[in-house]
């Protein structure tokens, strides 16, 4: 077919040639044939060719569509031949395409995908006709969807076959085959594939017994070029050291400064074996050009891993602002991408030059700090910030661990001076299981780290200060103590729902902002002056931001800000300042010196409120804690607070009567409310007692948590009496006497709050019967 088609194209081309010949004879110099036309008429025009005869009507299956009035010898031609395989459908699609013979194309196009070939099939194509033809006909919109669908199988049949394990180690394998040829198509193959060739190149390094092989794979490695740098430094990471070896050559081959960084470290490292130290060193030096001195090492190191600490970037980051780094997977025993957000690349990148370093010199204060810093801090996000430390024996908790309380506690008093928060909750979660409780306790009156941190604005944080001061459960005032309670009760007045604060001074305008956070998934509250809003927000930590209009007074939206910035309660609270368009150069500036503010005009609909919100949401980061994460929090602190509360005796240190207000907001809470109604039980207080029987005869609350609070209640009532006023009880007579028409439930729980009213006057008038009866005399 091919060979005909061929031959119309050229007898074409040749009768186009000939009709630009002024001296050629009429008819193009064709010799008159059966079924041309008859010779010209000195005097007239010739009549012309016979028009050939097309079958007319409804296409059948496997038949093309007529084209009325088709001349062309070569669509002709393809048709006569009927292609019915795919290496004849492929060359009719790839001509009639070349001529712009959409609606030919297409037919043919769907007559190869009806063979449903499969992935050899469809790889066969591509080495015939390569990717560039099957992804043109993928992008053509006039051969869609039938060029669309019939390329992209193609270039993925063929994407996934270069990319074949199988395929791959075969080709590695061919590297060092006895013939040149064998070698050079293996290693052109392998240019093509990139990346993908990481698994087998180091599968073979890491093989002994294919120690021939491993020059031959080296230097394909090498040829393969930049892309396989990164791969590379990631398999250092590897426990097989005769990988490592084998990789560290591969590097001083490379020849490229990016590499020292992670080869200085294993070079002077006391871990290291002579194997390791020699490959290094040789690696250095191919690459800079001399060894250095251990001095050298440690200085630039320590600058190194300190720059990447504090935010240099690794690596170019991505259109997402993430990074992509190379890591060693045990699991599958090779190198593999991995995508970081740009700072967390930094922070990998600085724990990994740490950790070397700290093995380099391990007696060295400052580079131990910075070795327990970086990993913690990584460890830590790596987990996610709501989850414990694993604590492998390899990780970052077992090296803290190992470093020991003082230093564990040195890192948290240093995270928490410059601002590494997320190193200063693993510190303190490390500390929570390491230390005791003199930890809590100074010579010179001052609050330790631990309890400086109960007053940090970060809410994670003095949690985690909290459950490990719980952990060491002091029995005496200690410097701070008095914070714990504060910091408990302001963890504990969440009601686990996203809400933001809004601040402007026309209530009809507030409630329009409202409405639209409503509309995209937000509770709100509105205020209308700073210092109202500074006091909403200081008792509630379920605000995830705050809009504040630029409008306000007393004070103004400037000094509002700078207020939330003095109180940990606040300081950490993303904010949006909304400004009319004279003064949004004057939002800017404000927003300029504060990485948690963001000016914009005010939103006018849902759609830029949730565009707005979301940049909010991102300034706050990892910071922001989500709604389960807080309702476990304020479990936890109810928790700790009832446990203050039981043993009076040994806590009474503690103001937990401070908090009655922040634990009666827990009644609001579902997963809390019982919590919270045992725990004012146990305080008994007057308020205490009028929030329990207030919540027991809500009726439309859950019966359960109103049992609950009737047995608070009852609880509150044996420990300090009863203390309600003579109106209190009055009314609860009136509520259990208005139910007769209510449920059994609702009639048993107002009837244990009674019951529980009269136990003192019922055991008063026990015991005075006791007392007047007389005395049994003693028989003798």
């Amino acid at each position: 077919m091919r060979l005909i088609v061929t031959l119309a194209i050229l007898l074409v081309s040749a009768g186009q040639l000939a009709a630009q010949n002024p001296f050629a004879p009429a008819g193009g110099g064709q010799p008159p044939g059966p079924g041309a036309g008859q010779p010209a008429d000195p005097f007239g025009v010739g009549k012309p060719a016979a028009k050939p005869k097309l079958p007319v009507g409804k296409p059948q299956q496997g038949v093309l569509p007529p084209i009325e009035d088709e001349k062309d010898p070569v669509v002709l031609t393809i048709r006569e031949s009927n292609p019915t395989t795919a290496d004849e459908l492929l060359f009719a699609v790839e001509t009639l395409a070349k001529m712009v013979r959409p609606a030919e194309t297409k037919f043919y196009l769907q007559k190869l995908i009806d063979l449903n070939l499969d992935r050899k099939g469809l790889v066969a194509l591509h080495q015939e006709s390569g990717s560039a033809f099957f992804y043109r006909i993928s992008r053509d919109e006039v051969l869609k969807p039938e060029g669309e669908r019939f390329g992209k199988a193609v270039l993925k049949a063929a994407y996934e076959e270069s990319r074949d394990p199988a395929r791959i180690r075969a080709l590695v394998k061919q590297l060092s085959d006895p013939s040149f040829a064998t070698r050079r198509q293996a290693v052109e193959a392998l240019t093509g594939i990139g990346t993908a060739a990481v698994p087998a190149f180091l599968e073979a390094m890491a093989d002994p017994n294919r120690a021939g092989e491993h020059p031959q794979v080296r230097e394909a490695v090498v040829g393969l070029g930049r892309p396989l740098i990164d791969p590379m430094l990631g398999a250092l990471e590897s426990p097989d050291e005769g990988l490592r070896v084998q990789v560290m050559t591969v590097l001083g081959q490379f020849e490229k400064p990016q590499a020292v960084k992670l080869l200085v470290g294993p070079y002077l490292s006391g871990d290291s074996s002579p194997a390791i130290r020699q490959a290094a060193g040789q690696a250095i030096v191919r690459i800079v050009g001399e060894a250095p001195t251990r001095h050298d090492v440690e200085q630039y190191l320590y600058r190194r891993a300190k720059a990447y600490y504090e935010g240099e970037l690794p690596g170019r980051p991505d259109h997402e602002y993430r990074v992509k780094m190379w890591r060693w997977d045990q699991k599958q025993k090779t190198s593999v991408p991995r995508r970081y957000i740009a700072a967390d690349a930094s922070l990998l990148m600085a724990a990994r030059l740490a950790n070397d370093l700290h093995k380099v010199a391990p007696d060295n204060v400052d580079f131990r700090r910075l070795f327990l810093l970086a990993n913690l801090d990584f460890a830590k996000i790596d987990a996610g910030l709501e989850y414990p430390l694993p604590k492998d024996e390899d990780s970052a908790y077992g090296s803290a661990s190992a470093a020991g309380v003082e230093a564990v506690e040195d890192v948290l008093a240093y995270a928490i001076e410059h601002g590494h928060v997320v190193a200063a909750i693993a510190a303190a979660e490390v500390l929570g299981d390491l230390g005791d409780v003199n930890l809590v306790f100074s010579d010179d009156g001052k609050p330790r780290s631990l309890a400086s941190a109960l007053r940090h604005g970060d809410r994670r944080l003095r949690m985690a200060a909290a459950n490990a001061i719980m952990k060491f459960d002091p029995k005496r005032p200690y410097p701070g103590s008095s914070h714990l309670p504060e910091a408990l009760g302001y963890v504990i007045r969440t009601v686990g729902s996203r809400r933001a604060l809004i601040v402007h001074p026309r209530i009809e305008k507030s409630q329009t902002l409202v409405g639209m956070l409503n509309q995209i998934g937000f509770e709100a509250d509105p205020a209308r002056t700073g210092r109202e809003a500074f006091l909403m927000a200081a008792k509630n930590p379920d605000y995830g931001f705050m809009l504040v209009s630029d409008g306000i007074n007393y004070p103004d939206a400037n000094k509002t800000i700078q207020m939330f910035r003095r109180d940990p309660r606040t300081s950490r609270l993303a904010i949006g300042l909304m400004a009319r368009e004279e003064r949004i150069k004057w939002a800017e500036r404000i927003a300029e010196l504060d990485p948690l503010v963001n000016s914009f005009p005010r939103p006018h609909n849902a759609s830029l409120m949730a565009f707005q919100t979301s940049q909010l949401l991102d300034l706050a980061g990892r910071e922001l804690v989500g709604d389960q994460e807080r309702v476990e929090q304020a479990a936890a602190a109810l928790d700790y607070l009832t446990r203050m509360a039981e043993n009076r005796e040994d806590y009474a240190f503690y103001d937990v009567y401070r908090q009655q207000d922040a634990i009666q907001s827990a009644f609001f809470a579902p997963e809390l409310s019982a919590k919270a109604a045992r725990l004012m039980g146990l305080l008994g207080s007057s308020q205490a007692q009028l929030a329990l029987v207030t919540l027991a005869s809500q009726h439309a609350r859950p019966l359960a948590e109103r049992k609950a609070a009737a047995q608070g209640f009852e609880l509150a009532v044996q420990r300090r009496g009863l203390l309600l006023t003579r109106d209190d009880i009055r009314l609860q007579y009136d509520r259990y006497n208005q139910s007769e028409t209510l449920d059994a439930g609702t009639q048993q729980v107002l009837a244990h709050i009674l019951d529980a009213i009269e136990a003192p006057s019922k055991k008063k008038s026990q015991q005075q019967a006791q007392d007047s009866q007389p005395s049994q005399p003693n028989d003798a």
